[in-house]
């Protein structure tokens, strides 16, 4: 653990250094770029290598391979759909590879070598991105194309409608929520990283459903209460909340009383929520894996404090599924892939 913690330290320290060099050899090697792209290049090719190095970095955190190769997947996926080439990325992580030996010491290097090579061997066999959330066997398939065809075209009130009828129609709004919502956010991300859509579009359809999972809050809040309670929320410094948003509301309608904090939690103010809903359970959300480090901080923290010994801590996202023991390598009671599942584990750890 020892080398792991010196190495993470020393590219931490080193990476601004470090992209500066790799930036450097990616131009000395490939002349026409400062032709084609000039100064703007050179920023922009300076942010993704610090982007590549901070990834680097949380794979190391949970020694995990798998978190810097899949990030490099879907790094390829996203250059792919702008008409860059595989062969550029690949070539960046050997420039890293090369920028990190010549930097750090020899005798501390081997682990981040290792995860560079896997990496840049990943790359080699990755299939061609033709992923998409609206399969066939989701029962409202049709329904959430509709949906989603009507967010994609800003007809936000016809898309708030088309779930009013649903709910008339008698289908619940957990169903609404796993089959609609859930499938047609993680939709609108695969179209983002496809080139199909702009920022613009992912946002107004996260803004959009945010606002229509509201006009279900009658519904959701009528229901008995079983004295269990939750506080939910986004891990400081993370700004996806709608996942969580929902995982929260999934627990509402299974009758908890639930306190749900939003996005870029600060630690302290979410210790002062805990004690003051005197909560049973915290559910924390991780989208990026840079924040991986953040909540492992968090639950030592909590972990650290007697008042919170009866507290039990939930996290899930998108690094969960990647490393499947990450929650217990950081030390959490449990993760779940879904908000259905979320409750299933919940009501047994507290109960």
């Amino acid at each position: 653990m020892k080398k792991y913690s010196d190495l993470i330290a020393q590219l931490e320290e080193q990476k601004h250094p470090l992209a500066e060099r790799i930036t450097a050899l990616q131009f000395k090697n490939n002349p026409m770029l400062e032709e084609r792209y000039g100064q703007e290049g050179r920023d922009r090719c300076r942010e993704d290598a610090i982007y590549h190095l901070e990834y680097l970095v949380e794979a190391l955190r949970v020694q995990s391979p798998g978190i810097f190769n899949h990030y490099l997947e879907w790094a390829h996926h996203m250059l792919s759909a702008r008409n860059i080439p595989l062969s550029d990325l690949a070539e960046n992580v050997r420039y890293i590879k090369q920028a990190v030996r010549e930097k750090l010491p020899e005798e501390d290097l081997s682990p981040a070598v290792d995860y560079l090579d896997s990496g840049i061997n990943h790359l080699k066999d990755i299939n061609p991105h033709n992923e998409t959330h609206l399969k066939p066997d989701n029962p409202l398939v049709e329904e959430a194309r509709e949906y989603l065809n009507l967010l994609l075209n800003s007809k936000r009130q016809r898309a708030a409608e088309l779930v009013d009828e649903l709910v008339d129609r008698g289908v619940s709004v957990s169903d609404i929520y796993e089959h609609i919502f859930q499938a047609t956010q993680y939709e609108v991300g695969v179209l983002w990283q496809r080139n199909e859509i702009t920022v613009a579009h992912e946002h107004y359809c996260t803004a959009a459903t945010q606002l229509i999972m509201s006009r279900l809050y009658p519904l959701i809040f009528s229901g008995q209460k079983k004295g269990s309670r939750l506080v939910a929320c986004s891990v400081a410094s993370e700004l996806h909340e709608i996942g969580i948003r929902m995982v929260s509301d999934f627990f509402e309608m299974d009758g908890w009383d639930t306190y749900y904090m939003g996005s870029n939690m600060p630690d302290r103010h979410l210790m002062q929520s805990i004690r003051e809903h005197e909560a049973d359970l915290l559910a924390i959300s991780v989208t990026l894996p840079l924040h991986i480090g953040k909540v492992e901080q968090l639950v030592d923290d909590i972990r650290s404090r007697s008042e919170f010994d009866h507290l039990k801590i939930m996290a899930g996202g998108y690094p969960f599924t990647v490393v499947p023991d990450l929650w217990e390598r950081i030390g959490t009671d449990a993760t779940a892939r879904t908000a259905r599942q979320a409750v299933s584990k919940a009501n047994k750890l507290v109960n």
